[in-house]
């Protein structure tokens, strides 16, 4: 377990130097360039495309994934899968701490326009984008850990991938994140599951898998040495 939580802590603080980096990066080179894409797009909004944003945007809210994402883990760890139950809690929270402490390195200001929704702190990464990334993501493969089928791992893929592109579609039409911001949410949400889920089940796949190789291994020489009738 100390291996595992120190190659945890190593991906975390890699993602926020990547996060950090990119984040400065994009200020000097770019720097608010992308400010027409959000100017266009609060151009054309409406009072009825408004009120359906505003619903699909608490879909990235910690408000309603932090709960959703208690009853999951405490739904797995009473049916003892703690394992899975720990990957939930570390991706979502891990996920939300690592977008606010990139947000604090960057400090990037938000877009000038008229904000549709209040709004604290900077603006480089979503955190709305990358807590969805963090949590939908991660319910895709906790289908998969769970035994799904191939075509059920898929919808579910596919539907955590329609979320997430939802919300931060969301955050852009709301006026209170640049597309950089957005995406750059989604990949390092992304990017902090999938690391969490790599260190702490792939480990356990691999000892699943010892069992099956040891007993190929010891039936072949068996097999050898058995005499022909």
């Amino acid at each position: 377990m100390p291996g595992r939580a120190t190659r945890l802590l190593a991906g975390f603080l890699a993602l926020v130097l990547i996060g950090w980096g990119v984040g400065e990066l994009w200020l000097a080179i770019v720097g608010s360039t992308d400010l027409d894409a959000v100017r266009e797009v609060a151009a054309d909004r409406t009072q009825a495309l408004t009120a359906a944003v505003r619903a699909v945007t608490w879909v990235g809210s910690a408000y309603v994934l932090v709960p959703l994402a208690l009853v999951c883990s405490l739904a797995l760890a009473y049916s003892g899968r703690r394992r899975e139950a720990l990957l939930m809690v570390l991706a979502l929270g891990g996920a939300m701490l690592l977008s606010n402490l990139v947000k604090l390195l960057v400090s990037r200001p938000r877009p000038p326009v008229a904000h549709l929704q209040t709004v604290t702190g900077s603006s480089f990464p979503s955190g709305h984008a990358t807590q969805a990334s963090a949590f939908w993501f991660s319910l895709a493969l906790l289908v998969g850990a769970l035994g799904g089928s191939r075509a059920v791992c898929g919808l579910a893929a596919g539907a955590a991938s329609g979320l997430v592109v939802a919300v931060a579609a969301s955050r852009l039409y709301l006026g209170v994140h640049y597309p950089a911001d957005v995406v750059a949410g989604v990949l390092l949400g992304a990017g902090w599951t999938a690391w969490v889920w790599h260190s702490l089940a792939a480990p356990r796949a691999r000892v699943r898998a010892r069992p099956s190789q040891a007993a190929g291994r010891s039936h072949g020489p068996g097999d050898a040495a058995r005499p022909r009738p």
